[in-house]
């Protein structure tokens, strides 16, 4: 059926709306940087080769890191990545804003799809009801962390592919042309690609097409096996020609993935679930990350997990007992309860336990349940085609009082993703019993530390941050006082920050009885014993290294190093020029020849080994070592090159 032409302008009106209140909520996210997770899909040396990565694309994992203790490879979502490539092709330079800027229109564009969905699916509906589920749904800050999180794009892609197929589903319910299926089938697969969020559509498509169309199930059951069938190949498929991958899974992320008892899963499951109806409500705080102990493990005797079955087992059965009469409010609940059980923890436990991406696609069933029932409290049906005024008035003035709070929280928590420092800073004071988010922000101003130039030349801290770093680190341990890596990243805090090398070895042999096998807490310990010089403990730390591992190759220059400190400075030129035989290009032999021959006093063979090494690779240290050398033998216009030089060095790594 054709709309006519009053009908087709009418819904260019509601686009229009669409797109300036979709940019009203999240326009201001266009200034933000780069945040949580983001070099997963964006900034990263992939997407930067642009359309040329393509094939790398669709031939490798979503995730592929590379760890000091382990490598994360998981997921196969390329479609995501596709979308970063092509930006990265148009423009040929990393740009936060404008990838913010893609990520709001592609919410505009799911909201007005979502519109005219609801719209089709409601045709016998007053069209206040479709457009105010929308208006409220777009202002949901539960949203907030898939629209301003450029990571999170893979959400908004799932749900507009599963709208999208919806669409045509519904087309082909209303017209009979079994040609629809076709597009349905082709976006469907559009989104499998994109995020695993897609699957409880399957549920959904058959549930929408009984509640508003007259189709028969023997007319939409090949539609749903095809879809199963899809799920299947494009769940299974990527193992054919994908490496084998391992999502790495800690107790800090949910303690789950360590209990397999029944009890456990079903107790923490309901209160997770009571989680996602808490935020729905009370939308306040929204944090970055949750994780262990945000939600303790517990079991159904738990006061909440009560609470939690009895809520969600009384909407069940509220649900299923107005099935048959199609209410409206029993499809709303069923979408939530589709959706949300895929993160209830019950079967598969989910990273970091509960999360607000989680709700986004459940978050449309409790915006359909929150318009209905304004429209009932005002004794208003929502299939009334005309509604009087006072009825009208007063429905939009409560939505109107329900979304000034949502958009101010909308808008306010947008600055708060502004950078990673601002996104830590905020949400930190709520996450005191989360020990990975405690982890995180520590290890982000370590990191910050670390590349500041203040450091990196002087060896300055600031000393309130590294109380700060300090700080979180150890509350991190309290929660949680069996992970390796903090405890090897307290030590090197303390070693390299605190100037403290005896705190230092008694926090990084605690990580080597907790794991002895990764080399980095072993490097962090010589290098500790070293700085209160225990030569032989040190050589001892370097050694137990390279018996596991003979290529270990900074284990062996940590070695040479400490033959250099016990006098044996031929020794330790000979060990590194054995591995400049076989690594001609590298240029750490040079700077640690040049630092052998500095310390016995002969400054002008150092500088050639490392101007030798500055010649290989453009280091910020380099040049500021060979500026302050030259500055001292009194040639200013050499150290002002080095200078120069260390600035050029400084804009290569930012970039």
């Amino acid at each position: 059926m054709i709309a006519p032409p009053r009908s087709r302008k009418a819904n260019w009106y509601f686009v229009l709306f669409f797109f300036v209140w979709a940019y009203v909520l999240y326009g201001n996210t266009i200034l933000n940087k780069y945040a949580v997770d983001d070099e997963f899909v964006t900034n990263n040396e992939m997407i930067r080769k642009g359309l040329a990565a393509i094939p790398e694309i669709f031939t490798t994992h979503y995730i592929n890191q590379k760890g000091n203790v382990s490598d994360n490879v998981a997921d196969y979502r390329p479609i995501v990545k596709l979308t970063y490539a092509l930006e990265y092709q148009l423009y040929q330079k990393d740009e936060p804003g404008r990838s913010h800027a893609v990520n709001v229109l592609i919410y505009f564009l799911l909201s007005a799809l979502l519109f005219f969905v609801l719209k089709r699916m409601l045709k016998n509906y007053n069209i206040l009801f479709p457009f105010l589920i929308t208006v409220v749904f777009m202002a949901h800050p539960v949203h907030t962390e898939v629209v301003a999180s450029l990571k999170n794009r893979d959400e908004m892609l799932a749900f507009l592919c599963g709208l999208g197929t919806l669409h045509f589903l519904l087309k082909y319910a209303e017209t009979r042309k079994a040609w629809y299926i076709l597009p349905a089938l082709v976006v469907f697969v559009l989104g499998t690609l994109s995020k695993a969020s897609i699957l409880p559509f399957v549920l959904i498509y058959p549930l929408a097409l009984y509640f508003f169309t007259d189709l028969r199930l023997k007319q939409y059951l090949p539609v749903f096996v095809a879809l199963v069938i899809l799920v299947i190949l494009t769940q299974l498929g990527p193992k054919w020609f994908l490496p084998a991958g391992e999502r790495l899974t800690s107790m800090m992320e949910n303690p789950l993935f360590l209990e397999k008892g029944l009890p456990y899963r079903m107790g923490t499951g309901l209160v997770s679930l009571l989680f996602y109806l808490r935020i729905l409500i009370y939308p306040h705080p929204l944090l970055f990350y949750y994780g262990y102990d945000m939600i303790p493990l517990t079991t159904p005797a738990n006061i909440w997990a009560f609470l939690s079955f009895f809520l969600y087992a009384g909407m069940l059965i509220y649900a299923l007992f107005k099935f048959r009469e199609k209410q409206l409010i029993s499809f709303a609940i069923l979408w939530y309860l589709i959706f949300i059980a895929m993160y209830s923890n019950f079967v598969i436990p989910m990273v970091g336990i509960v999360g607000e991406r989680f709700v986004f696609a459940a978050s449309l069933g409790f915006c359909i349940a929150l318009i209905w029932a304004i429209f009932k409290i005002f004794k208003t049906e929502p299939n009334s085609l005309t509604i009087e005024f006072d009825a009208r008035a007063k429905i939009l003035v409560v939505t109107l009082l329900i979304l000034i709070p949502y958009t101010a929280l909308t808008v306010n928590r947008n600055r708060e993703w502004r950078d990673l420092f601002t996104l830590y800073s905020k949400d930190i004071p709520f996450l005191e019993n989360s020990a990975k988010a405690n982890t995180q922000f520590a290890g982000y101003l370590m990191r910050t530390t670390y590349q500041d130039p203040n450091f990196r030349q002087y060896g300055k801290v600031n000393r309130f941050k590294l109380e700060v770093i300090k700080k979180h680190f150890l509350r991190s341990l309290e929660i949680y006082p069996e992970n390796y890596q903090t405890w090897n990243d307290l030590g090197t805090v303390y070693l390299f920050f605190g100037k403290d090398p005896d705190s230092a070895i008694l926090f990084l042999k605690r990580a080597i009885d907790l794991n002895a096998e990764p080399d980095p807490a072993w490097v962090n310990l010589g290098m500790a014993y070293r700085e209160i010089r225990k030569f032989d403990s040190a050589a001892w730390c370097y050694s137990t290294i390279l018996r596991r591992n003979p290529q270990h190759i900074r284990a062996y220059f940590a070695l040479a190093n400490v033959y250099n400190d016990m006098g044996e400075t031929d020794r330790a030129i000979q060990m590194n020029l054995d591995v400049l035989k076989s690594n001609p290009n590298l240029d750490i032999p040079y700077v640690n020849i040049g630092n052998y021959i500095l310390q016995a006093g002969d400054t002008a063979m150092a500088i050639r080994y490392y101007e030798e090494a500055i010649h290989r690779r453009l280091t910020f240290e380099g040049c500021m070592l060979l500026s302050n050398l030259y500055k001292d033998q009194g040639d200013m216009q050499k150290s002002a090159y080095y200078q120069q030089l260390a600035s050029e060095a400084i804009n290569q790594n930012q970039h």
